[in-house]
């Protein structure tokens, strides 16, 4: 589940969880507890990385980016970062702070829909895989 991350790492991922953004704050507040359906953690050590928000049980990751992602160097490094999560079938969903802070119900209306595909996708792998017993 965690890809071998390192522990410092894990220091680092509890230092963020310990400081998180008014966006990460609030998509936290509607996310915790499985109002969802499914549970997510928050800043999860992964690999060489910690995502913000993650469903292991559907293999998905939900990142919420800052200003500071629009500059080059940060754009190449999360695009390498979302290469790498979904060459190990990890997909991950980007929304800016001000996506999450000026209209929450958006971003959970679109959370909603991808864990719904998601779910599809890993019923119809069981079914498969149920299928060649």
């Amino acid at each position: 589940m965690h890809f071998s991350a390192s522990p410092l790492l894990f220091g680092f991922a509890r230092t963020m969880r310990n400081n998180p953004t008014e966006a990460e704050a609030l998509l936290w507040s509607r996310l915790r507890g499985k109002q969802t359906g499914y549970k997510f953690r928050r800043q999860h050590p992964f690999s060489k990385y910690v995502v913000d928000f993650y469903c292991h049980a559907l293999k998905y990751v939900i990142e919420v980016d800052g200003d500071i992602h629009e500059d080059a160097v940060h754009q190449l490094e999360d695009d390498h970062k979302d290469k790498d999560l979904e060459a190990k079938c990890i997909l991950v969903q980007r929304f800016t702070n001000e996506e999450v802070l000026n209209d929450i119900e958006t971003v959970m209306l679109q959370i909603h829909e991808t864990l719904s595909m998601r779910r599809k996708k890993y019923l119809n792998l069981e079914i498969d895989n149920t299928n060649e017993l």
